[in-house]
């Protein structure tokens, strides 16, 4: 008789995403400055002596990466209402917020697709990012997943488990998908009430939860490491020039130097091939290669050049209307993603401590502002001309060098006041111009 063998459904479900998370990981070791491998691999691909080739790379998908998600390159303004201000931010600092975060967002605009996990370990509250190589979802809203598997790769196929989160429940499972005992949870109960997760993703989603997207620098990344590798098989097969002779019996080799007298037959003739190798083009075509990435990813299409010359502020700023405009959206998206972030930490950190943080508490988040390609006197010399003009006031001064934080005039307003109430008990004989730094 024979035996029926099925795969467990969340081991099925595991591996129907085997290629989307081939790409991901391939896009996280390209980002991580391990891409030599693949680029053997391309090379092998073409030509049967690969050995032949001198191997290396310049990170361009990390520099577009960096460059385009700068959300968190200064850490934001966290203000809590309803709880102590500096009790919210040891939770944040407990939590290693601002770096986790800012990977956070670095990795997602490079995979365009991530989640945060707020985890609880001994006495703390701590954050992980789960990347797509190991995130597997069950979801007819994108943004509000019914169940988030979690790969946890072992050093062998035996050694692997996962972890099964769906809003009621949280078990444990084996390389085979079998539940595996948990101390202190045996009826595999998801103590939070909620998914402990909150889904980031680089656009707005409509019906997918892993978005599509960056092929473009994968691709460009390898036709640039294949070109570098090119070039510098040129570089050392014609560095020198290649000696020739004629009226020499065919296949007698020369032994030439400059400490060597050469004797030739009568019409005899010697002398060195001229390299011809196309060093100037192959540059050129790299450098277009890096440029057009760059363009379009928001980003200056200068942006890889080392010896550009000095350009005037205006120009600069110009250049970085695409990447302001960028940045407005990825503001919209990662003021929404903390504040869900936040509910989060409030229903793990209650579950395990009671009482931390009160229920009704909220948080507002301030992002820094992008700044002008701009000297500071540059600023203030602009600021100053504005207000003696009478088109701007301080009010808008301050609004201008941070209108995240100040989103109307009044808030702005009171600032001002609250600004020069402070210095006039600080310095009474100082006159106040009324420009808020």
């Amino acid at each position: 008789m024979l035996r029926m063998f099925t795969t467990d459904p969340i081991i099925a479900l595991v591996n129907a995403s085997a290629d989307r998370k081939a790409r991901a990981e391939k896009a996280l070791r390209y980002y991580a400055d391990r891409q030599s491998d693949e680029t053997l691999r391309l090379i092998t691909r073409r030509w049967s002596d690969p050995t032949a080739f001198r191997v290396f790379t310049l990170n361009v998908v990390k520099k577009v990466i960096n460059k385009r998600a700068n959300l968190y390159r200064i850490a934001p303004r966290r203000t809590f209402s309803g709880m102590d201000q500096a009790a919210g931010e040891a939770i944040y600092r407990a939590l290693n917020a601002d770096v986790v975060l800012k990977r956070a967002s670095r990795l997602t605009k490079l995979l365009k697709t991530t989640a945060l996990q707020v985890q609880w370990k001994g006495t703390a509250p701590a954050l992980a990012v789960i990347t797509p190589n190991i995130l597997d979802v069950v979801a007819d809203d994108p943004e509000n997943p019914a169940r988030i598997i979690v790969t946890h790769t072992g050093a062998k196929a035996t050694d692997t488990e996962y972890s099964d989160w769906t809003v009621t429940g949280y078990t444990r499972r084996d390389h085979r998908g079998h539940p595996i005992r948990v101390p202190g949870n045996p009826g595999r109960v998801n103590p939070y009430g909620v998914l402990p997760f909150v889904p980031l993703f680089d656009t707005l989603p409509d019906d997918e939860f892993f978005l599509p997207g960056g092929d473009d620098l994968i691709t460009t990344q390898e036709a640039i490491n294949i070109a570098l590798a090119n070039l510098w098989r040129s570089v050392e097969l014609q560095a020198h020039g290649q000696a020739w002779a004629t009226g020499l019996p065919a296949g007698e080799a020369l032994n030439v130097g400059p400490d060597r007298a050469i004797t030739l037959p009568e019409n005899g003739r010697f002398g060195y091939a001229t390299p011809n190798a196309p060093i100037r083009d192959m540059l050129e075509a790299i450098q277009f290669a890096m440029r057009q990435l760059a363009a379009t990813n928001d980003l200056s299409a200068d942006v890889f050049d080392l010896d550009r010359s000095s350009e005037s502020g205006a120009a600069k700023h110009v250049e970085q209307i695409d990447l302001r405009e960028a940045r407005q959206d990825d503001i919209a998206l990662w003021r929404t993603y903390e504040a869900r972030l936040w509910e989060v930490i409030k229903r793990v950190v209650n579950t395990h401590a009671p009482g931390t943080i009160p229920e009704g508490a909220t948080l507002a988040v301030d992002f820094a502002e992008m700044q002008e390609n701009l000297s500071e006197t540059e600023r203030l010399t602009n600021a100053r001309t504005k207000v003696d003009l009478g088109v701007w006031s301080p009010v808008d001064v301050l609004r201008s060098e941070n209108p995240d934080g100040f989103g109307t005039r009044e808030e702005a307003f009171a600032e001002l006041l609250r600004r020069k109430a402070e210095t006039d008990a600080l310095c009474p004989n100082t006159a106040n111009n009324g420009i808020a730094a």
